[in-house]
């Protein structure tokens, strides 16, 4: 987000509108293909129960937890939309492909700025998406209950336990959860940083060496701790920290920005947590950190033994 520091010295939100241009790039199937609204080929959700595994219903109900949204009118059931848009195509692919929805791209005239692709639903296929993501769901699950109440009054969602030595079948669908939210809110990466020190024989010296990181980060710690829970849970021993990344932070009316938490796994880790979620991230440039971070570790060893 923009920051920059007012006359009261405090990092100020500012937004400068940038102009775009949204364009369908695949369009509705159901449309393409002269089919009346809201009526679908029989057995239409069905198949799509057998597609969406437990751990693709994990992965989808974190992902619209993280960048995802649900929007209702709060009066008619025409008036819901449940969408997702993201800077990489494969996850916004592969759910416009399970529901037969369009994709538009929105490309910005300023080239620092990334295209972005989304996917939405609405009519029946909305409520039906929701209806098996919801008990999955951590940050947006009470408006997704709110939501299906509307078609179901007696609707609730269960609680999915996480005693995985009881329940081993919960396994998926948990590493299901931190994939999505890893490819919507989750970020990777390795850089190089230097750094200067004063020794007796050789006086002042740069060192160079990889900092690499694995994190979530977002303004609402419940997904935070839930997946830090899951991580510390048996069968995993991942080792990670949750802390205030950002806070102090103003609106452009004053108000107090929300604060930003960051959700970090441990170094040492950071091959076995990519190693263990790359079956379940959509997102190949994610994905491929497995390989570097293995690479990586083949570079310090080559290193260490040549000293």
């Amino acid at each position: 987000m923009p920051f920059r520091k007012n006359a009261k010295g405090q990092n100020q939100y500012y937004y400068k509108p940038h102009k775009s241009a949204a364009t369908i790039i695949q369009k509705d199937w159901f449309k393409e293909h002269e089919y009346k609204q809201n009526i679908f080929p029989p057995e239409f959700f069905e198949n799509i129960e057998k597609t969406l595994t437990p751990a693709r219903l994990g992965y989808w109900a974190y992902a619209i937890d993280g960048d995802g949204w649900i929007y209702w009118d709060g009066v008619s059931k025409k008036g819901l939309e449940v969408g997702i848009r993201l800077t990489d195509r494969e996850p916004i692919q592969e759910l416009a492909d399970i529901y037969g929805t369009s994709i538009s791209r929105k490309d910005f005239l300023n080239k620092k700025h990334k295209s972005s692709y989304g996917t939405k639903m609405t009519g029946k296929r909305a409520p039906h998406f929701l209806r098996l993501i919801c008990p999955y769901m951590t940050e947006k699950r009470k408006k997704a209950t709110q939501v299906i109440n509307m078609f179901d009054p007696n609707y609730h969602p269960p609680k999915i336990s996480i005693n995985f030595r009881k329940n081993p079948d919960l396994l998926e669908p948990h590493m299901g959860m931190i994939a999505g939210f890893f490819d919507t809110e989750g970020s990777v990466g390795i850089s190089i940083r230097k750094q200067k020190k004063m020794t007796k024989k050789f006086g002042k010296r740069v060192y160079a060496f990889l900092n690499p990181w694995v994190e979530f980060t977002n303004t609402d710690t419940r997904p935070l701790r839930k997946i830090k829970k899951i991580l510390e849970t048996w069968p995993f021993k991942f080792k990670s920290s949750l802390h205030v990344k950002r806070k102090g932070y103003f609106k452009k009316n004053g108000e107090e920005c929300n604060p930003e938490y960051v959700l970090v796994i441990s170094k040492r880790q950071h091959l076995l947590f990519m190693k263990m979620f790359a079956p379940w991230i959509l997102i190949s440039r994610k994905r491929d950190y497995a390989d570097k971070f293995e690479l990586k570790k083949r570079i310090y060893k080559i290193c260490n033994e040549k000293k």
